[in-house]
């Protein structure tokens, strides 16, 4: 039996600390905090560049996972939470213990996740 309270608390805490992540990758970013015209050394701007990619990259996938997230808060409210949005059988209770914002089981992710290999 799933005990949405605890899993719904648990998906809540975690949406709150990607967003501190967020906050704190934005923070060092190195285009935003430095003014990129004073930098007189060469090859230093492409050290910042790099640097801003590699936020920029962290910051997208964090936003990818906060979308997951977002989405089980919904399927919670609608009371559509643990159920498999590619087959409409019960997402498997291990399963959204490890991973609260899950929305396939893992035979259709594992399917998925094939899937995408082969193209």
């Amino acid at each position: 039996m799933i005990d949405i309270q605890k899993i719904k608390n648990k998906v809540e805490r975690h949406r709150d600390a990607i967003l501190s992540k967020i906050k704190r990758l934005r923070r060092e970013d190195p285009f935003l905090t430095t003014d990129r015209a004073l930098i007189v050394e060469p090859g230093s701007d492409a050290a910042a560049l790099f640097g801003h990619e590699q936020v920029a990259i962290m910051e997208t996938r964090l936003k990818d996972e906060l979308g997951e997230i977002e989405r089980a808060l919904t399927k919670i409210k609608k009371g559509t939470y643990g159920i498999c949005e590619r087959c409409t059988k019960r997402i498997e209770l291990a399963r959204l213990e490890v991973k609260p914002s899950a929305i396939y089981c893992l035979k259709c992710k594992e399917e998925i996740e094939k899937g995408k290999k082969i193209k």
